[in-house]
């Protein structure tokens, strides 16, 4: 742990100061002597801010200054020569925007306006996409609703959690429990967001499904690693929602049915800059599964959001958000005893505020999140988890000169209980962690070729310590289509997330506070290329290298049983991916590959009784090594055609040695030679085996019909098209396999009104 003295506080102060004043770049004579302008873009149709537009300064014909909007929707153009020019837009599949503008120095100038969608669709024009899998901002993703439609879902609409998993790095044990694990991170090491808001558990208890569907979402940003010092709190990966508003000009609805999903949503205006979107989600694959796979699958979820949007003039927007969500079932249909259950709430507001001041952009943020997690394992186990977490944080943008400053702080309290009754034991724990810290960060163009972000977390409590990070691109030849991107940068977690590593059927976590106020600490590397072939067509592959300290895992005991008996592992990953990406008018195709390798070290006493050495090496459950992604998406006629193949090599397993029979003494005084004790299973070295490779088939078709009230889309698919029997686990109690879901059939209909 990297503790911040006094003496290295005021240090990293002065320099920090020295820096911001550098920054400018000129006397501050000449800084007064240039003009500025900002504003925010949105979406005329929806309302919401629009991600990505570029907007330009034109004079005499020929473009001279620039800037991308955030997912905000706001622009900011600094050092500008004082004059007129023409200011314009562009943003695919939206309508150009021009108007004459004419800037003062030393009065920032502000253009707010709107963007309306493209009335019709140049047929035979190929447009290089501006955003995919492909291409990555010094390490950020942006995904859209396009590229979630993509991927074929056994219900009417997409959803963000079967995209993310096509992406190289991602891996799932299955395509039941709801676990993502990015990069040998596990699913506690994930932060994500929605609309600023944590959210413990995103993914429903059915793989295919998230709380994200495809209607809701308006974009996200999606870091594999080397995320910003914006992002604090988590250490393997960051996936940032940001919701879309309600409609502001007429009342619009949805409503969809498939055999494994129904849902409904509603959005429009309720009064004079005031919209909302209401959506609920309801499964259905308890109630269908045992006529369409021939086996009932005990499993069920829903969620209900509800969005309200705000806008106070051109210059503020502010939203309020609810979002409650429940799972439960049996990951193994046969086990009838065993169960698994979590439920998600969360609500809070955030406020946008354009400013023109030295600040140009405030947004603030208060909110709650709540997370229970219950699980019954075999009758002779209760656990219960309950995590919840009050936070207010402010998000801080500005300019000095041409260099854009970000800079913020988080303030928030987490609340953590956890209550295991186990058939020889019980634990019980109550705790709470308070947090503090600011973060500072820029972004520093070195000439026309080179752009740093350095950045910054200052941590207050609860302890002092600082976590540098820096990202960085450079364009060797000059051509945005080609780049060289890194990131670097050391990440803290505090609250960690205990499951049972030996049981691969294991969805429950126990969260609490990381051990003898020891966090989990994790230094990160990468190193990438990204270019454009030819026209639609790119590739990127990147590398990674992953130390970690302090890696909270279960004392081992060579008995199947759960502890929050905990100790410390080091671990190292590393690993790289390569992506290919064809674009045309009617034709998609991506084809990824992910290479990771991952293992833990730790020294236990317990190691040196069962195997005689202390020290013992071994590569977690969720190490992937090999995994494949294809997508192919076709469009022609009014017909949609999508297909999906995936690849995973076997994951790790705990291999046997047998039985024994235990009595527990604090009950009775038992007899061996008369009494039977409970059978207990005696446990091999540390995953020492590995599971079955896995691959599957899923494809769709879809048509859209125009109806006067709306349109109407019909949909016919299966997932695992060829019936691959890929094997969940293996009951070592019983000896019976257990594989996932079989070939699944499905058709859906949605109705999108006017």
């Amino acid at each position: 742990m990297s503790e911040m003295r006094p003496s290295t506080a005021r240090a990293f102060w002065g320099i920090t100061l020295v820096a911001i004043t550098a920054f400018c770049g000129l006397p501050r004579a000449a800084c007064a002597q240039q003009a500025s302008l900002q504003g925010v873009v949105i979406s005329s149709s929806t309302g919401s801010p629009l991600e990505g537009v570029a907007v330009m300064l034109d004079r005499a014909g020929k473009q001279v200054y620039g800037a991308l909007t955030d997912r905000n929707g706001f622009y900011v153009i600094g050092r500008i020569q004082p004059g007129p020019y023409v200011l314009r837009s562009q943003s695919i599949g939206y309508m150009e925007h021009r108007e004459t503008v004419t800037l003062a120095a030393d009065q920032p100038g502000r253009v707010n306006f709107r963007l309306e969608i493209a009335p019709v669709e140049l047929e035979g024009i190929s447009v290089t996409p501006e955003k995919g899998p492909t291409i990555r901002d010094l390490g950020r993703q942006v995904v859209t609703p396009a590229d979630i439609r993509r991927v074929p879902v056994p219900a009417g609409t997409g959803d963000l959690a079967t995209y993310i998993e096509t992406l190289p790095g991602v891996a799932t044990t299955s395509d039941r429990g709801g676990q993502v694990y990015v990069r040998g991170g596990t699913p506690a090491e994930n932060l994500v967001l929605v609309d600023g808001i944590p959210i413990y558990q995103p993914f429903h208890i059915v793989g295919f499904f998230s709380v994200f569907p495809e209607d809701l979402v308006s974009s996200a940003d999606f870091y594999a690693g080397g995320f910003g010092a914006r992002y604090t709190g988590r250490t393997s990966s960051v996936l940032d929602v940001s919701l879309r508003d309600g409609n502001p000009n007429r009342i619009k609805g949805m409503a969809s049915l498939s055999p494994f999903l129904a849902e409904a949503m509603v959005d429009g205006p309720v009064a004079r800059g005031v919209s909302v979107i209401a959506s609920a989600r309801r499964s259905l694959i308890e109630q269908t599964s045992g006529a369409l796979l021939g086996q009932k699958q005990p499993y069920s979820f829903d969620s209900e959001l509800l969005k309200l949007t705000m806008l106070n003039g051109e210059n503020q927007r502010c939203s309020a958000l609810f979002l409650h969500t429940s799972d439960g079932g049996r990951l193994d249909p046969e086990e009838t005893v065993s169960h698994i259950a979590w439920q998600n709430l969360l609500f809070g507001g955030r406020c946008v505020t354009q400013l023109t001041g030295f600040l140009r952009l405030a947004e603030v943020n208060f909110s709650y999140s709540g997370f229970n997690n219950d699980a019954v394992n075999r009758g002779a186990s209760l656990f219960h988890s309950r995590v919840s977490k009050v936070e207010h944080d402010a998000r801080l943008t500005t300019m000095i000169g041409t260099v854009p400053l970000y800079g913020g702080y988080h303030l928030s309290g987490e609340f953590t209980r956890y209550d295991l009754t186990e058939l020889f034991g019980i634990g019980r724990l109550e705790d709470a962690i308070f947090g503090l810290d600011a973060y500072l960060e820029a972004a520093l163009p070195l000439g026309n070729r080179v752009e740093v972000q350095p950045g910054v977390v200052l941590n207050g409590l609860p302890y002092a310590a600082v976590e540098p990070r820096v990202r960085a691109s450079w364009q060797p030849f000059g051509r945005p289509t080609e780049k060289v991107q890194g990131a670097f940068g050391v990440y803290r977690q505090n609250l960690v997330g205990v499951s049972d590593m030996r049981d691969v059927t294991s969805a429950f976590t126990a969260w609490m506070v990381a051990p003898n106020d020891q966090p989990l600490q994790v230094t990160y590397g990468s190193l990438g290329w990204q270019q454009s072939l030819a026209d639609g067509l790119r590739f990127s592959a990147e590398g990674y290298y992953k130390s970690m300290k302090n890696l909270p895992v279960p004392v081992w005991r060579a008995t199947a049983a759960f502890t929050t008996d905990l100790t410390r592992a080091d671990g190292t990953s590393y690993g790289g991916d390569a992506r290919l990406e064809y674009t045309l008018p009617h034709l998609y195709a991506f084809l990824g590959y992910g290479y990771s390798w991952t293992e833990y070290e730790s020294s236990q006493a317990e190691f040196a009784s069962w195997y005689g050495e202390p020290v013992q090496s071994y590569h977690p459950p969720h190490d992937r090594r090999h995994q494949i992604n294809a997508i192919v998406s076709f469009d022609a006629a009014g017909f949609k055609a999508s297909a999906r193949w995936q690849f995973g090599s076997g994951l790790p397993f705990t291999r046997p040695l047998g039985f024994d029979e235990a009595f527990n003494y604090t009950v009775d005084l038992y007899d061996p030679s008369k009494s039977y004790g409970t059978a207990r299973m005696l446990l091999d070295r540390p995953f020492n085996g590995h599971l079955p490779m896995m691959h599957r088939l899923d494809v769709s078709l879809e048509r859209g019909f125009d109806l006067p009230v709306g349109k109407l889309q019909l949909q016919a698919g299966a997932m695992n098209v060829y019936d691959r029997h890929n094997m969940f686990y293996y009951d070592l109690y019983t000896g019976r396999r257990v594989d996932q879901l079989p070939l699944a059939p499905y058709a859906s209909v949605v109705l999108r009104s006017k």
